[in-house]
């Protein structure tokens, strides 16, 4: 479809080219033609050799559910676990970012339990109301929550007394979905920051304010295809049904690198629904499509220099201008995940 409209739209500027101007241009359309469906072929049409006919052995039975379902939690993001685990223990914080469902729970829960293991105090918290997560708090890491006199501390009184443990003990902290948490509560932890007080926070596009924006930050990347295709397949194994390598195969192509996309892929098929498209956000970038095209418009120009040509010579340079210009400007936009919001 790309190569003919472009040979429609460069045959009526040839058709004034003089001494064999056409052949050259033919010659030209058809090489950029060919550049564009190989890049094409290559970044856009995904690479899936023929897969062979199933056998027994390769095919998710349900006669052997209970004897293969594996029990024990496989890490596969170990890289990123030890970095986690590394900064923490050197009393430093760490800001774990990454779309909805792609294992930060998972490796938030991880790290607590690598940390328990090793004896340190560690509270873990998900968001609820700011005095609720105080209290929280203060009794998994032992702090009392009652005066001498039997009352309830107020919000203030726990996060002094929070910060005076922390400041005197080794402790950590690990709060999932804090960019939900109030503004207020976000602000304490930035004073326990200062104190150099070890923290994990997890979010889902974090804002670039307050605690987030003085933070290191890890931002996870989609796991990769072995990982989800293993996810998938102890999934059937549990739920007990029976997927082909081609059946997985289809299904993987809807999670896109998330493992809860994955989880829910199996979740659909075991229920019989039949879903359209994915709910991932990778896609391709055509920017290097945009410039290969430039320099094929650059490549005329100079023909048309070349040759005297000044319909092509213009046409050329227009179109060159243009292309790159557009490629330009789609390069320096930010990413949606990366604006300040």
């Amino acid at each position: 479809m790309l190569l003919a409209s472009v040979t429609m739209v460069l045959v009526p500027v040839g058709g004034v080219a003089i001494n064999g101007m056409a052949l050259v241009l033919l010659v030209v359309v058809m090489a950029s033609g060919a550049l564009v469906l190989i890049f094409l072929r290559l970044r856009i049409a995904p690479n899936k050799p023929e897969e062979p006919e199933p056998t027994p052995e390769q095919t998710v039975s349900t006669q052997t559910v209970s004897t293969e379902v594996v029990t024990e939690r496989r890490i596969y993001r170990q890289t990123e676990l030890n970095r986690i685990i590394a900064s923490l223990l050197a009393n430093g914080s760490l800001l774990i970012a990454g779309e909805e469902g792609c294992g930060k729970s998972v490796l938030a829960s991880v790290v607590v339990e690598k940390l328990q293991e090793d004896g340190f105090v560690v509270a873990h918290i998900e968001p609820t109301t700011p005095k609720q997560m105080l209290v929280e708090i203060a009794y998994q890491l032992g702090v009392e929550t009652q005066s001498l006199e039997g009352k309830a501390l107020s919000a203030e009184q726990l996060k002094r007394a929070i910060a005076n443990y922390l400041e005197n003990n080794t402790g950590f902290l690990v709060i999932d979905d804090v960019q939900v948490c109030e503004v207020k509560f976000r602000m304490w932890l930035k004073q326990l920051r200062k104190l150099n007080v070890p923290m994990l926070l997890l979010a889902t596009n974090p804002p670039r304010n307050d605690i987030f924006i003085n933070i290191p930050r890890i931002e996870l990347q989609p796991l990769p295809e072995y990982a989800i295709r293993e996810l998938m397949e102890q999934a059937a194994l549990e739920r007990g049904i029976s997927l082909k390598p081609s059946d997985l195969s289809k299904l993987q192509e809807r999670a896109g690198g998330n493992p809860m996309l994955a989880i829910r892929a199996i979740d659909e098929e075991y229920l019989g629904l039949e879903v359209e498209g994915a709910d991932h956000d990778r896609y391709f970038d055509i920017t290097p499509l945009i410039l290969l095209m430039g320099i094929v418009f650059v490549v005329m120009r100079f023909i048309g220099l070349g040759t005297n040509n000044q319909a092509l010579y213009i046409f050329g340079g227009i179109a060159a201008a243009v292309f790159l210009g557009v490629g330009r400007l789609l390069y320096t936009l930010p990413r949606e995940s990366r604006r300040i919001r």
